[in-house]
């Protein structure tokens, strides 16, 4: 394998990787990340873990709310944790 080859980030669909605890990119979301998601158009972004991949979707759960129902998101319907603490 080339070391370019090495170096380059993984595609969306090969996102079944243990991601960042907090990431900077949305290339480094994976299993284990922190996440900021919605329930709908009319509710707030809350924060969410990354419970399991399944090809484009993220499986979640709301951070603060564990015992909720996991939800289901793409990477377009996800935003990251500002920086700094969280």
């Amino acid at each position: 394998m080339s070391p370019a080859a090495t170096s380059n980030p993984p595609r969306s669909a090969d996102r079944t990787f243990v991601g960042q605890p907090k990431p900077r990119d949305p290339t480094e979301i994976g299993l284990g990340s922190l996440v900021l998601a919605h329930e709908g158009p009319d509710e707030g972004w809350w924060e969410a873990e990354v419970i399991g991949i399944n090809g484009r979707v993220f499986s979640l759960r709301w951070r603060d709310y564990p015992t909720q129902p996991t939800i289901l998101r793409r990477a377009t319907e996800l935003a990251l944790l500002p920086p700094g603490e969280a």
